[in-house]
């Protein structure tokens, strides 16, 4: 992950959007939250495992779902 100033970004808006396509690229704001620039693709992945896990049914189904595929893949099995 990057950081840089609100004023460094102004000056480098190129610069900063290459960075944005390898990693996250956090700006540090002195008056208020910082910002956090990324891919779009990644925000949208973001999002969709939010939406996912906003339920506590959902998120329960999917959990035990991952359980079952975890102990079926480490089932040992007998190859001949």
């Amino acid at each position: 992950m990057y950081s840089l100033s609100a004023n460094y970004l102004a000056g480098h808006i190129d610069e900063v959007l290459e960075l944005a396509n390898a990693d996250e690229v956090l700006v540090t704001l002195d008056s208020s939250d910082n910002l956090m620039i990324m891919k779009e693709s990644s925000w949208r992945a973001l999002q969709d495992i939010a939406h996912l896990f906003a339920t506590p049914v959902n998120a329960e189904r999917l959990q035990q779902s991952l359980q079952q595929v975890r102990a079926e893949y480490l089932v040992e099995s007998d190859i001949a």
